[in-house]
C-alpha cells in the first residue's frame, strides 16, 4: 500500500532539546502510517543516529541556520541552496510540516499542504525579555535583523494552511504577532521511558541533602537567574538544600558568572553543575530530586517539566504555566520575578512532608491524562 509522504522541516537537530525531542517522538509514531522524512539545516551525528535506529529518514542539508552570523549575511543564497535540495524530494502530493524559523520560509515556497507547528513566535524577533538575556550586542543585532526579515516570517506563517501550537498561552501570542488562529495540540512525554526509577546511586551520593533540580539553556525562558539569585535566601531556611543543575547548551560566560556568584556567597556545598547528562540518566535524576524547578516567564509548556512529573516529581513553575501545572495539585506556581515567592513555596513543602507527598502522588496521573505523544500525534494527523 502506498503511504502518503510527509516531510518535516526543522532547522537544527543538534542536541536533545525540546524541539528536537518533539520532532523525534512525533515522527516515530507518524512513521508507522506515513512515509516520513525529516530535513534539517544542521544535524548532530549522535542525534541523527537515533533517527536511524527508529528508521526515520532524514536529510541533513548541512547549511547555515539562524544561530550562525553567516546565515544572516548569506540569507537568500542559503535558503536558495536549501530549496534546491528539497526540490529533489518534495513531490506534488507531499505534506509539509514546518517547525521554527526559517523552515516556514522554505515551506511557504511550495503549493503543497503545509502545517506549521509554532512552538512560540520566533523569540529572536519578538521577545525582548529573551533577547536581553544575551547582552546588548546580540539584542541590537536581532533588533536590526527583525527590520529586514520579520515581515517575511509573518507572511510565511500566515500562508500556512493550518497553524498548530503547544498551549492556549502560545495561541494567544500567535494571534498577537501573526494575527492567526491556531489549534492547541500540546506536547507529550514518553511514559514508557520516563517513570519513577530506583535512585539508590543518588541516595548514597547526596545523603542528608534536600535535592532540587534545574535544567537551563542559559536563557530567560528557564528562569535560571532568579533561581541562582534565590540561593542565599534558600540556604537561610533550608541549609541542606542541594541544587543539581544540568544544561543543554554551552554558555561559558554565563556559567562562569554563576560559579563566581556561588563561590563568593559560599554556596559550593549546595550547588553542583552536572552539564549535559546522558539521556538515559535523566529519569533517574528526575526521580531522585524533591522538586524540578523552572520558573521562567512566557513559556507555558516545558518538556522537562512533564518528564519530571512522569517520574513522580512535582515541579515549580512560573505562573504562566497553569495549563501544565495545577497549583498545589501536581506542583507549584510562583511569581517568576519574586525570590521570596519561590523560596517560600519550596519551604512550605520542605516543612510539611504530608502535604508534599500528596502533590507527589498526583504527578504521573496529570501527565497520562493530557500529555502523551500518541495524543499529540493524533491531533497532527487529524489535520491532514
Amino acid at each position: 500500500m502506498h503511504k502518503k509522504k510527509i516531510i518535516w522541516l526543522y532547522p537544527k537537530l543538534e542536541k536533545w532539546m525540546g524541539g528536537t525531542r518533539y520532532v523525534f517522538e512525533c515522527c516515530k509514531i507518524l512513521n508507522k502510517e506515513f512515509d516520513v522524512t525529516v530535513a534539517c539545516q544542521k544535524g548532530d551525528t549522535l542525534v541523527l543516529n537515533d533517527f536511524d535506529k527508529e528508521e526515520i529518514k532524514y536529510i541533513n542539508l548541512q547549511s547555515l541556520s539562524f544561530t550562525d552570523l553567516k546565515f544572516w549575511l548569506q540569507y537568500r543564497s542559503t535558503l536558495s541552496k536549501d530549496k534546491k535540495k528539497l526540490d529533489e524530494i518534495i513531490t506534488d502530493d507531499t505534506i509539509i510540516i514546518s517547525g521554527m524559523y526559517p523552515m516556514n520560509i522554505l515551506a511557504a515556497q511550495y503549493p503543497n499542504k503545509h502545517l506549521q507547528i509554532i512552538y512560540e513566535p520566533f523569540a529572536f524577533f519578538y521577545d525582548n525579555h529573551f533577547l536581553k538575556g544575551f547582552g546588548l550586542p546580540s539584542y541590537l543585532f536581532f533588533k536590526t535583523i527583525k527590520l529586514f526579515y520579520a515581515k517575511s516570517d509573518i507572511r510565511a506563517t500566515q500562508k500556512s494552511d493550518i497553524a498548530l501550537t503547544l498551549s492556549k498561552f502560545e495561541a494567544s501570542q500567535i494571534k498577537r504577532v501573526y494575527n492567526l488562529s491556531s489549534e492547541v495540540i500540546y506536547e507529550g512525554v514518553d511514559v514508557s521511558f520516563f517513570y519513577p526509577r530506583n535512585t539508590a546511586k543518588y541516595d548514597a551520593k547526596y545523603k542528608g541533602y534536600f535535592p532540587i533540580m534545574h535544567s537551563t539553556a542559559f536563557d530567560s525562558f528557564k528562569g535560571t537567574d532568579l533561581l541562582i539569585n534565590s540561593l542565599i535566601k534558600l540556604k537561610s531556611v533550608i541549609p541542606n538544600f542541594k541544587l543539581l543543575m544540568t544544561y543543554t547548551r554551552e554558555n561559558k560566560s554565563k556559567l562562569s558568572g554563576y560559579k563566581n556568584y556561588i563561590r563568593t556567597n559560599k554556596l559550593e556545598d549546595n550547588v553542583e553543575f552536572l552539564g549535559l547528562l546522558p539521556y538515559d540518566e535523566l529519569p533517574v535524576l528526575y526521580s531522585y530530586v524533591k522538586f524540578y524547578v523552572e520558573v521562567g516567564r512566557k513559556r507555558s509548556m516545558s518538556l522537562s517539566n512533564k518528564q519530571a512529573l512522569a517520574c513522580g516529581t512535582p515541579v515549580i513553575r512560573g505562573n504562566d504555566s497553569s495549563e501544565e501545572v495545577i497549583d498545589g495539585y501536581n506542583g507549584l506556581l510562583v511569581d517568576p520575578d519574586s525570590i521570596d515567592d519561590l523560596v517560600s513555596a519550596i519551604n512550605v513543602y520542605y516543612k510539611d512532608v504530608e502535604k508534599y507527598n500528596q502533590i507527589k502522588s498526583n504527578c504521573l496521573q496529570s501527565v497520562t491524562q493530557k500529555f502523551t505523544w500518541e495524543a499529540v500525534t493524533s491531533k497532527i494527523v487529524k489535520n491532514f
